[in-house]
């Protein structure tokens, strides 16, 4: 269990201050989808925090009852993940461990229901009496449904639950691992664990079960059966390329459950054991999605050096070209005029094509906006540049003016809905490549895009 420190708290609040930016996007995008958020919710979620590490108990549970009622969303996110951090406290355990108590009394049968099992996993710290360990299990297994809880987070808890101390001391091997495995069957039950919902619906909640099933696997195999399989799965249910694009939704989950939100899955480790055993296709097949979720210079050059020891017949750039091409999207079918010329989709580019996506009410946008242009003009200036640039605005008012102000030369184009949903671009900035071939990818919000690109292209 996490001791209570200054660097936690100022964690804790580093958490508070990401997630209200995250609220603060939702109703930028909600102002585009007609969604709309009780402005009454903004200041209730907002002293929740205090309410509760203050130990204003009574406060905190009408706050909480009034904001579920308002927008459930935000009581959840809460819930789950400001109040449940309380928990790893020594300083707010007592009073968010009271909250919980009296919150249940008022007997609001859809707010147990979500604090159930959080609830339950409370009542297992610093436990040492092994029949109420055992009963608190079972209650467990028995508030998870037959197929994922993404809205309680149940597996999430039953997951803390086998990591607590006593748990693992007191508590037999089977009756843990019967745990474990009804976990992975509820997790399995989600149908878009493979290929996500068309039209990008549902990518946090297909995010959220991917990496808590990687994470049992990982633990079947580390505590109970060193099966391959096991490890093989917890490898493939690791983040993936369209898990990257919405790291929020399992952020908290690799902080409860390992403390590591840097190195977030098990891909390296099932690598490790694939080069122990000496076996070499599939060492190389998964080093290349390693770098294609995460083309970091280490990773390409990890890529690299293993493609050099085999000593193939396909040069490397052939071969990583088509790799990408094999883990990407076809591009839509669209042709976009621009003041100088068009993007004609229609056809394979027959080079490498980078989109930014942006806005001007998008202050992380405009943000990046000369960084944007330092890199168009210096790409423009290469003649042997195989990238070309463009950009989409969406919504933005006053295009041409804040264009001019700016002294902006990169191409710009205003789309309209039909192309914004073409390229399922749901949060701004949005960066595009699409492949000479004419397939594309997203690169993930908040990483060395330069890197990325300049990694793919191989430029």
């Amino acid at each position: 269990m996490l001791t209570s420190t200054v660097t936690t708290d100022i964690k804790k609040l580093n958490s508070m201050k990401k997630t209200c930016l995250i609220w603060l996007f939702i109703v930028i995008v909600s102002s585009l989808t007609n969604a709309q958020i009780p402005k009454e919710a903004f200041p209730l979620t907002n002293s929740l925090y205090s309410l509760w590490h203050e130990g204003k108990t009574e406060q905190a549970i009408e706050t909480t009852i009034k904001l579920y009622e308002l927008y459930p969303p935000f009581m959840i996110d809460n819930v789950h993940n400001l109040l449940a951090q309380n928990f790893r406290n020594k300083l707010t355990i007592l009073n968010s461990a009271v909250f919980l108590e009296e919150l249940r009394k008022r007997k609001n049968e859809a707010i147990n229901s979500l604090i159930e099992p959080l609830y339950l996993w409370s009542k297992t710290i610093d436990n040492s009496d092994p029949n109420q360990l055992k009963n608190i299990l079972s209650d467990l297994s028995h508030v998870l449904s037959d197929s994922s809880n993404y809205k309680s987070y149940a597996e999430r808890y039953c997951l803390l639950t086998l990591n607590e101390p006593a748990v693992q001391k007191l508590i037999d091997q089977k009756t843990k691992e019967q745990l474990l495995l009804k976990v992975i069957r509820n997790l399995e039950t989600y149908p878009h664990l493979i290929y996500p919902d068309k039209g990008g619906k549902g990518l946090s909640e297909r995010a959220w079960n991917r990496y808590l099933l990687a994470y049992s696997y990982y633990s079947l195999f580390s505590k109970f059966d060193q099966k391959e399989e096991y490890l093989m799965k917890a490898s493939n249910y690791s983040p993936d390329e369209v898990d990257i694009q919405v790291k929020d939704a399992y952020y908290y989950e690799a902080s409860f459950l390992t403390g590591n939100t840097k190195q977030i899955g098990y891909k390296i480790d099932y690598l490790n054991y694939l080069k122990t055993n000496h076996k070499v296709q599939e060492s190389l097949s998964l080093l290349a999605e390693i770098a294609f979720n995460t083309p970091s210079d280490d990773n390409l050059k990890a890529l690299k050096d293993y493609y050099a020891i085999l000593s193939l017949e396909k040069p490397f750039k052939e071969y990583w070209l088509q790799f990408i091409n094999q883990k990407c999207k076809n591009a839509p079918q669209l042709k976009i005029k621009f003041t100088e010329g068009a993007l004609d989709l229609m056809q394979k580019p027959g080079h490498w094509v980078y989109i930014d996506v942006w806005g001007t009410w998008c202050s992380p946008c405009v943000k990046e906006l000369p960084i944007l242009q330092e890199f168009f003009t210096k790409n423009r200036q290469d003649t042997n540049s195989i990238l070309k640039i463009y950009t989409f605005s969406y919504s933005s008012q006053n295009l041409s003016l804040f264009m001019t102000e700016n002294q902006y030369t990169f191409p710009v184009s205003e789309i309209d809905k039909q192309v914004n949903d073409a390229f399922e671009v749901t949060s701004y900035p949005t960066k595009i490549l699409i492949t000479p071939q004419g397939k594309y990818l997203k690169i993930p919000f908040n990483v060395d895009w330069k890197m990325y690109i300049r990694n793919y292209c191989l430029m």
